[in-house]
């Protein structure tokens, strides 16, 4: 599973969030739509194998997140929107980054265990939705069903800066048909270069396979991440999740897969380099590694 709930703050996490946190709490987690136990895997930043929670014991029988592994299969082939319309984690609603903290005391009984606060709030005051399509603290699970339910694209989606609100209107694919100017700001995203990133104590500079052919030579799209002021954590993750997601690149093309690395962001494109996009944020950046899917009635309308 690529989340599971907390069991304190009753939060839906990200398992790839996980390896930002200094210590994690093996038995803090259930399954999303039943309480069934859910233990994480492959959080540590060093671990080269994308983090998931795995469960032991058997879903309740009316846990709809055990159905989830079937609605991703036929949002392949089809729409599956009153599917993704009533789940909390498959489909986001809308992108509310968070920068307050909820607290737990370790050292308290579980039981005894007091959050520093309840529920979650919106920039309204209300507070976050816990059923239907939910809000991300990150792009990533955003980015995950845009690739998992392309027939269901029309689907509202609401990021901060950026005005299309449909995940088909909000992406953007970087293409090696030239280097241009973009009139807005997009969901970016690419296929991840073979090449490794090149890092600095100020930057990060990450190639996309996409840009302009010259010569028969690529300039690339490339992505600076901006984290002099990042944590050890964060950038050993975004490190260790490059390099897995390039070699999970180079693995399938060897194997003739569909699928590929894609890059994704949400950043400022350089005004007198058109190749550069800068990133400031840890959350608005992500690998994901799937098959990029068009439905023939929505090719004249790529993004």
């Amino acid at each position: 599973m690529d989340n599971a709930r907390d069991c304190v703050t009753k939060e839906i996490v990200e398992a790839e969030d996980l390896k930002l946190l200094a210590v994690v709490d093996t038995y803090g987690y259930q399954c999303t739509g039943c309480e069934t136990q859910a233990f994480p895997r492959s959080y540590r930043p060093e671990n080269l194998l994308r983090a998931h929670f795995q469960i032991r014991d058997p879903h309740s029988p009316d846990c709809e997140t055990e159905k989830e592994s079937k609605v991703i299969a036929q949002g392949k082939r089809g729409s599956v929107q009153k599917e993704l319309e009533t789940s909390p984690g498959l489909s986001p609603a809308r992108l509310q980054l968070i920068n307050t903290r909820t607290i737990v005391d370790p050292a308290l009984p579980r039981t005894e265990q007091h959050t520093q606060s309840i529920g979650r709030q919106d920039t309204m005051g209300n507070t976050a939705r816990r059923e239907g399509r939910r809000a991300a603290n990150s792009i990533r699970p955003i980015c995950r069903a845009f690739l998992r339910f392309p027939y269901d694209r029309h689907l509202s989606l609401e990021v901060p800066g950026v005005a299309p609100n449909t995940y088909q209107t909000a992406f953007k694919k970087l293409r090696s048909d030239g280097l241009g100017q973009f009139a807005q700001a997009r969901v970016f995203y690419g296929e991840l270069a073979w090449s490794q990133a090149v890092e600095s104590s100020e930057y990060l500079t990450i190639s996309l396979n996409a840009g302009e052919w010259k010569d028969e030579k690529l300039t690339p799209y490339q992505v600076i991440v901006h984290w002099l002021e990042w944590s050890a954590v964060a950038r050993g993750r975004l490190k260790n999740e490059l390099e897995v997601a390039r070699k999970e690149g180079m693995e399938a093309k060897k194997a003739k897969q569909a699928s590929r690395s894609f890059l994704f962001f949400i950043g400022n494109q350089d005004a007198k380099k058109p190749a550069l996009f800068h990133v400031q944020d840890h959350r608005l950046i992500c690998t994901l590694h799937d098959e990029l899917v068009f439905p023939a009635y929505s090719r004249t309308a790529r993004r």
